[in-house]
């Protein structure tokens, strides 16, 4: 399952040996799971996973213009998850990726994008996998909160149950959707619930 949305990129870096995600949600790997992300106010709210949190400004030689990839980050991860939903996203993602490596698309950003350059995926050998959702019946039990820790029969790490109230940034009844609807577009705004149940 997404947790955070969208802009965020998630890396893996194991030494040759193929990591898992492990963001948020679980999953196993020999390296801490890197999560770049533009806002350090909402990679705040995954510090505490086990995630090494970093801005995605700091994958660039020059953090202003953000145009050239540092050396210690091209090349750099075996997987590599974008779910920035933007192009830019994407080829920094391509980028971020080693050679033979694995890029992960969690987003649909190709529609209408000019001038998108796919000779680093051939060039690289990258494998592509695309990705929208995962084993729904394991979600469903770190949403409710009756997951434990350990791993399932079929090798699976499953992380603490997921406590997902820290991403809502505010809540609406349905008699207030249009505040919420307001709310939803505040750039600071992480996600916005709306309770259908009896006022």
């Amino acid at each position: 399952a997404e947790i955070l949305g969208r802009e965020y990129l998630r890396a893996v870096a194991s030494h040759q040996e193929e990591g898992r995600n492990g963001i948020g949600g679980g999953g196993v790997a020999p390296h801490p799971p890197i999560l770049f992300g533009k806002h350090r106010h909402k990679l705040d709210l995954v510090k505490d996973s086990g995630v090494e949190c970093r801005l995605v400004k700091e994958c660039y030689m020059d953090e202003t213009t953000m145009e050239e990839v540092s050396p210690k980050h091209a090349n750099a991860y075996d997987v590599v998850i974008d779910s920035t939903g933007n192009p830019n996203g994407l080829t920094l993602a391509m980028t971020l990726c080693r050679p033979m490596g694995r890029l992960v698309l969690k987003s649909t950003c190709a529609a209408g994008v000019k001038g998108f350059n796919s000779a680093p995926i051939v060039i690289d050998e990258l494998q592509v996998v695309g990705s929208r959702c995962g084993p729904i019946d394991t979600a469903l039990e770190l949403l409710e909160g009756n997951s434990t820790e350990g791993v399932t029969e079929n090798g699976m790490m499953i992380s603490p149950p997921l406590r997902m109230e820290k991403y809502i940034t505010e809540s609406f009844p349905l008699s207030r959707v249009r505040d919420a609807l307001e709310c939803a577009a505040k750039k600071s705004t992480m996600k916005v619930q709306l309770v259908m149940a009896d006022e």
